[in-house]
């Protein structure tokens, strides 16, 4: 996961995570690998084949960036369904981006990069991510891509989305037709849209915090990001009750 608040954090060293409370169970782990190739990638499939296709008439790589990596199953199969994109994974402490880092090697996945610490609440470190980029790839080289998944229930809200939405544009880290990809459960401003849901956002707000946790409103979402200069273009219905939230800048294509 991806940048809690700090008032409930750990000492982030590789040793131990900083944000205990917002990691997923181990059972979510199990059937993990399946479960994304039989109903997320095929949702995904048009987005990241479009950037396949840059590929071939260009030298370069196009570069994804993954938000709240997990453990670095989302980046390693990604690249290996998709061998001519090159994802820069993340997570928000030592602990996860060793863990990352662990799971890339063990799969002997190709052009998944490094792990980078981004928690989302540190300017230091969205700094860091735009410094590494201009470091490896020079000062042109953006990213063409951003995937998140299954973190925004865990980290301050709005505040967390408002900064995702306003840094990548200022430490201009993106494409002018980069879009944000953000997979995972999500309410209506109206409510939950199952019982499950319900059920599933009374186990998360159980967990000790020091800010609300809990499904997010794809509404709310909507308009956070029109003010930071994006729009929400689809919403996209997956399996289990959860969503792929499509945003796009505003710019693009003028």
């Amino acid at each position: 996961m991806a940048a809690p608040n700090p008032a409930h954090a750990s000492a982030d060293s590789a040793d131990g995570p900083r944000f205990p409370s917002t990691l997923a169970p181990d059972a979510y782990y199990e059937g993990l690998l399946d479960r994304l190739q039989t109903a997320l990638l095929p949702t995904l499939d048009p987005f990241f084949s479009s950037l396949s296709s840059l590929s071939s008439s260009s030298s370069s790589h196009p570069l994804v960036l993954e938000l709240a990596s997990g453990n670095g199953t989302h980046a390693t199969l990604f690249t290996r369904s998709y061998p001519s994109l090159s994802i820069q994974p993340t997570e928000c402490d030592s602990f996860g981006v060793k863990r990352i880092n662990e799971t890339v090697a063990r799969d002997g996945a190709e052009r998944v990069r490094r792990a980078i610490r981004v928690d989302v609440m540190s300017d230091g470190d969205w700094e860091g991510l735009g410094r590494r980029l201009r470091e490896e790839e020079g000062e042109g080289k953006r990213y063409d891509l951003v995937f998140g998944s299954n973190f925004l229930h865990m980290v301050p809200f709005p505040d967390a989305p408002h900064r995702i939405f306003r840094l990548l544009l200022t430490h201009s880290l993106l494409t002018p037709t980069a879009k944000l990809l953000i997979y995972g459960p999500f309410k209506s401003d109206t409510g939950f849209f199952s019982p499950s849901d319900a059920a599933f956002d009374k186990a998360i707000a159980s967990r000790p915090s020091s800010y609300p946790l809990g499904l997010r409103s794809i509404d709310a979402l909507g308009r956070i990001a029109r003010e930071e200069g994006w729009k929400l273009s689809e919403r996209i219905g997956v399996a289990k009750g959860n969503w792929v939230l499509v945003f796009e800048q505003e710019g693009e294509g003028k």
